[in-house]
């Protein structure tokens, strides 16, 4: 019996949990519990991401995981489950890391085959995608190792491992369906391999951290439609994976928000579980949102038209440039702060795994802005600790540029595009700020950045309030609690007591970032 369907809930291992940390060892435990059913204290995913990108993980992971899963909980592979691992980025790390990779997901084929007759790893994501020859690159890769595999180790000849390409920028997000079309078509023209079914990963959180939320959750919702399109007219199958986390900045997959999350991002296939819903909230809510996820897997997107997609992609550009003025102005605080974050996975250190911003600037286009830019690159953390630390200062990051960039687009494009942008574009759009406007503390924003960030966040406060009729002193018991515990870090910062009441305030969150 072959899967009739691609897995829906992809268990991940993003170090985004404030109560929980892991090590490469325990992951193999967590892998079990991840795919276990729910009433063996389970959270019922169907795929798990095994993460090698600027990640500690042990090669043998995969084979360990699918080894302990098929002999204690009796599922089959390939058909109840699947392990999917995410290779190192080229650019970033070296193509030798990429291959032993690889290498490591042929052998853990090879012992699924043995052990069970079906193939364990029909995937392997590809992050930071930005050209159709650098998939084909990887592709030949895989190829290469998995003949060596066949000839060396008896890997059965008809197994074969396709390529899912992440977007994690807003530019490449609204041209991947080129960007994979474009990857077809080197397939057959220089492998002379046809495919007609594309598994398509289109990440918010990286997106959001140097082009800003709003930016990247319209990049996000323009990528479905024009993939759909492409799905139309070429005639292939296109199953796209929304990768997202359970803050607003990151996605907004939460128990208060999943009936508009499934709605928001119809189209999807598979959704990212990731560790702050699995274990930084109670286990049945966490139940709950992953079995809603799942049910509404698979429906059709929402398509726009050239013209929305034109009005759509200057919202994005006027999103990104206010949210961009800011961020650069904060990014040496939030690196400082980051750092006295604590590592909940085993990962590489920040300066061997950073985010250009580069992408952001040639959106914008405006030579003005390159200004802004400090002397020497800057070096983003990753999304996680990038979020922890706006949260941490003050400043839940889905805030930063949004109320003015919504009161500039309501000057160029008029009130009815804003009112268009809230109802029909991105209906999400009051929720997460009122969600956020929660967690929003301006007195220490006031003391821990500059005069200018600060007042251009007032700003976007003031407008936000205006526009979607939101009180920012309206705090329930949970955002009281946050302001003490981000009073607390400060107080104790430079001590390790700091550390704790970082995770507390992520803890009351529900996510660390």
């Amino acid at each position: 019996m072959k899967r009739a369907k691609p897995p829906t809930a992809m268990a991940t291992q993003h170090p985004d949990s404030a109560s929980r940390s892991f090590t490469s060892q325990e992951e193999i435990d967590e892998a079990l519990r991840d795919l276990s059913p729910a009433d063996k204290g389970g959270f019922e995913c169907d795929e798990k991401m095994v993460d090698f990108e600027g990640k500690l993980t042990a090669y043998g992971q995969m084979r360990w995981i699918i080894e302990k899963v098929t002999s204690a909980l009796n599922l089959e592979p390939d058909v109840d489950f699947l392990v999917t691992p995410r290779i190192p980025s080229e650019k970033l790390e070296e193509a030798e890391r990429q291959m032993m990779v690889i290498w490591a997901a042929v052998a853990a084929n090879k012992y699924s085959y043995a052990a069970t007759g079906r193939q364990g790893i029909r995937y392997l994501i590809a992050p930071m995608a930005e050209s159709s020859r650098e998939l084909l690159v990887s592709h030949r890769r895989i190829n290469k190792l998995l003949k060596l595999g066949q000839e060396e180790l008896g890997l059965p000849s008809g197994c074969a491992m396709s390529l899912i390409p992440l977007f994690e920028d807003v530019v490449k997000l609204l041209h991947c369906h080129e960007i994979v079309d474009g990857y077809r078509r080197l397939l057959l023209k220089e492998l002379g391999e046809y495919q007609d079914h594309f598994r398509v990963f289109l990440g918010k959180s990286d997106a959001a951290m140097t082009y800003g939320h709003l930016a990247s959750a319209l990049a996000l919702k323009i990528a479905l439609s024009r993939l759909e399109k492409w799905r139309v007219e070429e005639h292939v199958e296109v199953c796209p994976i929304i990768g997202v986390g359970l803050l607003p900045f990151r996605g907004h997959l939460a128990p208060w928000s999943v009936d508009d999350f499934v709605k928001e991002y119809r189209g999807y296939y598979t959704v990212t579980i990731q560790s702050g819903l699995r274990y930084d909230l109670p286990h049945a809510t966490a139940i709950r949102v992953i079995r809603r996820v799942k049910e509404e897997a698979g429906h059709g997107p929402q398509v726009f038209t050239e013209e929305e997609e034109r009005d759509l992609v200057d919202a994005i550009r006027e999103f990104t440039r206010c949210y961009f003025e800011v961020m650069v102005e904060m990014s040496t605080t939030i690196c400082l702060v980051a750092d006295v974050i604590p590592e909940r996975r085993d990962r590489i250190p920040r300066e061997s795994y950073y985010r250009s911003l580069m992408g952001p600037l040639k959106l914008i286009g405006d030579r003005s802005i390159m200004e802004l830019l400090p002397r020497g690159e800057v070096k983003l953390p990753r999304a996680i600790k990038f979020v922890a630390a706006c949260y941490l200062l003050g400043v839940p990051p889905a805030i930063i540029g949004s109320g003015r960039a919504l009161k500039a687009l309501k000057r160029i494009k008029g009130e009815g595009f804003v009112e268009d942008l809230a109802k029909r574009y991105y209906s999400c759009l009051k929720r997460d700020f009122k969600f956020e406007f929660n967690f929003l503390n301006l007195e220490v924003a006031c003391r821990r950045l500059s005069r200018g960030a600060f007042e251009r966040i007032a700003e976007d406060v003031e407008e936000l309030s205006r526009i979607l009729n939101l009180d920012p002193k309206d705090k329930d018991e949970k955002g009281v609690q946050h302001d003490a515990m981000i009073e607390m870090f400060w107080q104790k910062i430079g001590k390790i007591e700091a550390v704790d009441y970082a995770l507390k305030a992520g803890i009351i969150r529900g996510s660390l970032g």
